[in-house]
């Protein structure tokens, strides 16, 4: 767990973390009405798969140095993604990414990548992961305790209580990484 002096600054490195990512983009009901069969979810279960992303292509279980800061929840992880797509709004970025927090308890962080012109694979997922940890290595505030070489976008979702991170171009791929505590 991080220590109780660390978590103002830790809350102010996640918001820097979003200054690297950029515009949304929505789909037209048009589009949405072309929902291949495997991405529409029955009644009830419009909490992860099925709903927000294709089923698991590939995964990884990353080592977790970081454990829950206290006092974060549902809202907090909803705040945190509301915060990444506010800031993919902001003309001038190049980082096509909308970030969800979705399940019953707002536990699975979704990026979908919007920029995917050939096949999605578990490669460019893990790139995509990197690009996110090096946003966040850069952010004084990490630099400032001590973390650019520990802190990593594994450990920014741990500490706001994800038990997991997909990244999905949401038609046909999703990779998930499962985090745990080491």
């Amino acid at each position: 767990m991080i220590p109780s002096s660390h978590i103002v600054a830790s809350k102010a490195a996640l918001i820097v973390l979003l200054s690297g990512l950029s515009a949304c983009q929505t789909t037209s009901p048009a589009e949405q009405a072309d929902t291949p069969a495997h991405m529409a979810a029955a009644p009830g279960e419009m909490t992860g798969e099925g709903w927000y992303y294709p089923p698991i292509s590939s995964e990884e279980t990353p080592d977790i140095r970081f454990g829950k800061m206290a006092g974060i929840g549902p809202e907090e992880r909803q705040f945190f993604t509301d915060q990444v797509n506010l800031t993919a709004s902001t003309p001038g970025r190049t980082f096509p990414i909308v970030a969800q927090a979705v399940g019953e308890n707002r536990e699975t962080l979704v990026f979908l990548y919007l920029d995917a012109e050939g096949p999605m694979t578990p490669y460019l997922a893990r790139a995509i992961l990197a690009r996110l940890t090096s946003v966040m290595r850069s952010a004084p505030a990490i630099a400032e305790m001590g973390l650019s070489s520990e802190f990593d976008i594994y450990n920014t979702a741990a500490v706001l209580g994800f038990a997991q991170i997909i990244i999905t171009d949401g038609r046909d791929f999703s990779h998930q990484a499962k985090l745990r505590e080491s």
